[in-house]
């Protein structure tokens, strides 16, 4: 049966179909049965259902978009239980035109092939998934000048800070990811498609999705094998009359019935003069379409080689920076949620050694954390030097001095919230700030003046000398008036 998803929900797996009949069905993660596509709204289905109206078995359709070349109708789809049939039905709508082309042409005085189907359109039948999936990231939006994470680093790392950021604070749904999630899912299946097929066969490609649907070059090859056929009937017919002919002149010689052999012998040889010419014709029209037939594949061939190349190389970059940017919304998605999370304040925040938002990069300087420098394979050496580039580029490191713990949560989230990169320590007591004032090179250091062990001047006085932070600025920690939840100032 046809059908097409009106509601989904990947926090449990659990989704409803519509039919023709505007009957629904319920379906779970369980019984959909396509692995390359996930689930959404919107999408058009092929699924079989038990007595209770209860989906058994449900994957996606071949069918998404309809019209144009594929010949197909929504009306058809809903009319239609199965892909498979969709398909016959699709294949008997282009054989019936063939046959009205063909009855319709002369193929006697025929000079050039029209085109039912562009060169474009082949291949974009083609690559119709990956266009679909392509597609959906008109959904999404990355701000400008926002930074793009590189999907090749960061594919096993993102999964991780997500799974981190739901773990911690259940009130957070994978839902609100969904729309992400989907995008990233039909992208990667493409991706994983573009990495396997590296040397396709680009002539059979031609063959199925250009010349197959091409209608008027379908009745040429049937011109063609028609006039092929009828000079093998007529060289057969001539073979089979020369046959009789010497049959009848031997009967002649003998005085055999000699004034019957002799009419039905001028009546063969009359037969005979006529296929010979037909003959002739037949061949010339074979020769004519045949040489038309090769000018047109090798003409539209080396077309759509170029074409075809052109595209691949623009469907790829297009699904490889797709996911970069699916994977960086996913980031700062995690990184805003776990900013604006009172579990992740209490429970993350709270401790000093936590210090950044655990996005995407937080994991990639875990996971490199725990390797020897000097084994690392291929993309771990890769991926060494990229996240190391890219703190340079982006990374900055504060230090908040005070023994306070209240304000120096507050003061490490408001830092924390002016970029996602941003590392911020604190340091609660005189041996953590010499320590962390010797080994790290801060952009600022912000100091809360009412809660330090020492006087403000000689704290700076003691950072100054150490040569890793001369020149770092002294910030004081403003002391603001705030309101508590009942809107009144503490």
């Amino acid at each position: 049966m046809h059908g097409r998803i009106v509601r989904y929900l990947s926090s449990n797996g659990k989704g409803v179909v519509i039919n023709s009949s505007k009957m629904l069905f319920e379906f779970t993660k369980e019984t959909w049965h396509d692995m390359k596509v996930m689930p959404m709204v919107g999408m058009y289905v092929e699924f079989r259902c038990n007595n209770d109206n209860v989906i058994t078995d449900c994957r996606v359709s071949k069918f998404q978009e309809f019209g144009g070349n594929t010949l197909i109708s929504e009306y058809d789809f809903w009319h239609n239980d199965t892909d498979e049939q969709l398909e016959t039905l699709q294949s008997n709508i282009r054989a019936q035109m063939v046959q009205k082309i063909y009855k319709q042409t002369n193929y006697d005085n025929i000079t050039t092939i029209p085109l039912t189907i562009r060169l474009v359109d082949s291949i974009k039948c083609y690559f119709k998934e990956e266009f679909l999936a392509i597609s959906f990231l008109n959904d999404l939006h990355l701000s400008d000048g926002e930074f793009l994470y590189d999907y090749f680093y960061v594919k096993k790392f993102v999964p991780k800070a997500l799974d981190n950021l739901l773990n911690i604070d259940k009130t957070i749904k994978k839902d609100d990811f969904m729309e992400e999630l989907s995008v990233v899912a039909r992208l990667e299946t493409a991706f994983r498609e573009f990495e396997r097929n590296q040397n396709l066969n680009v002539k059979y490609i031609f063959e199925q999705f250009f010349l197959s649907q091409q209608c008027h070059f379908q009745a040429l090859l049937a011109a063609i094998d028609n006039a092929r056929d009828s000079k093998a009937f007529a060289t057969k017919r001539i073979a089979s009359i020369k046959s009789e002919v010497s049959l009848l002149n031997r009967r002649i010689e003998s005085k055999l019935n000699v004034s019957e052999s002799k009419a039905k012998k001028e009546k063969l040889e009359s037969e005979m003069n006529h296929l010979l010419s037909e003959e002739q014709k037949l061949e010339h029209k074979f020769t004519t379409l045949m040489s038309l037939k090769e000018q047109f594949e090798k003409h539209y061939f080396e077309e759509f080689q170029s074409l075809f190349a052109k595209t691949y190389q623009r469907i790829y970059k297009k699904i490889k920076s797709g996911l970069d940017i699916c994977f960086s919304i996913l980031d700062d998605k995690i990184y805003s949620k776990a900013l604006h999370s009172v579990s992740f304040e209490k429970i993350y925040f709270k401790n000093p050694e936590n210090e950044m938002v655990p996005i995407t990069t937080y994991y990639i300087e875990q996971y490199l954390d725990r390797l020897n420098k000097h084994k690392l394979n291929e993309y771990d050496n890769l991926l060494y030097h990229h996240i190391n580039k890219l703190k340079k580029q982006h990374k900055r490191y504060y230090l908040i001095v005070t023994s306070d713990e209240k304000e120096a949560m507050e003061m490490k989230l408001k830092i924390l919230a002016q970029n996602k990169f941003n590392c911020v320590k604190t340091a609660y007591k005189h041996t953590m700030y010499f320590a962390y004032m010797s080994e790290t090179k801060f952009d600022k250091i912000y100091v809360d003046k009412n809660n330090i062990w020492k006087d403000i001047n000689s704290l700076i006085k003691e950072g100054r000398m150490l040569k890793t932070n001369e020149k770092t600025p002294f910030l004081l920690i403003a002391k603001q008036s705030k309101e508590n939840r009942f809107g009144f100032a503490d």
